[in-house]
């Protein structure tokens, strides 16, 4: 069942130690339905939004969970160890790709903080690394990151993270495979969640929350029409 505030905590922008300029433009590009989607992890880095967010973040009604973009992965304990005690933070989720030996990496920043971990699974293969990351030290499991996607732009190939509707079946599929693993974490789904009726369907097919995110850039009161149908 749903608290009476569904809202259960704020999910940052991938954040890197240092600012990152990112990738070079264009970096959306529309397709029907969506969008593909490649910044190269442009942000402001984590120095740059404590100092800018410390306070808002410590009134938060809700916690914040603070995500570390894949680009990051290095410093992922130096991350994690500077939030360990910033008032508001209510954990860290970890983005990881391909190129990222999971279960090191978390093994690190368990080493780094006490602090609730959620691991973003990547949807391109999320079955292969969802135990080791469990037996690593992961609280939770996100599923997942955008599915990688191209387009062809200007006569020439465009490759980006899919931001659709139609990334929900990936989703599910992934949430239900590796529910059947009956591993110990719960699940958080995210991918393709645009309605209620996706809500419904993510919690049915195992997850215990959903993250919501290119729902929320077309209406940002999309949550609140979610929840009142559940």
């Amino acid at each position: 069942p749903l608290p009476s505030d569904p809202v259960g905590a704020i999910v940052t922008a991938p954040l890197t130690l240092h600012a990152r300029s990112g990738g070079p433009l264009p970096r959306v590009v529309e397709i029907p339905g969506g969008c593909l989607m490649r910044t190269g992890a442009a942000n402001v880095g984590l120095i740059r939004a404590l100092r800018d967010n410390e306070r808002a973040w410590a009134a938060s009604a809700c916690p914040i969970i603070v995500a570390f973009a894949a680009q990051a992965a290095p410093d992922w304990a130096t991350m994690a160890a500077r939030l360990e005690r910033v008032p508001g933070v209510g954990g860290v989720e970890l983005h990881l790709n391909p190129t990222i030996n999971a279960a090191d990496a978390i093994r690190a920043v368990r080493a780094a903080t006490e602090l609730p971990l959620l691991a973003k699974l990547d949807l391109d293969s999320p079955l292969d690394a969802a135990g080791r990351c469990v037996d690593a030290g992961a609280n939770a499991l996100v599923v997942g990151r955008s599915p990688r996607g191209m387009a062809i732009v200007d006569g020439r190939p465009w490759y980006g993270r899919l931001y659709s509707p139609s990334v929900k079946p990936i989703a599910l599929r992934a949430i239900a495979d590796i529910v059947a693993q009956k591993l110990d974490a719960p699940i958080v789904a995210c991918g393709g969640v645009h309605s209620g009726d996706d809500l419904r369907d993510f919690l049915a097919a195992g997850a215990v929350a959903v993250e919501v995110d290119s729902a929320v850039w077309v209406d940002p009161q999309v949550i609140t029409r979610m929840t009142e149908v559940v």
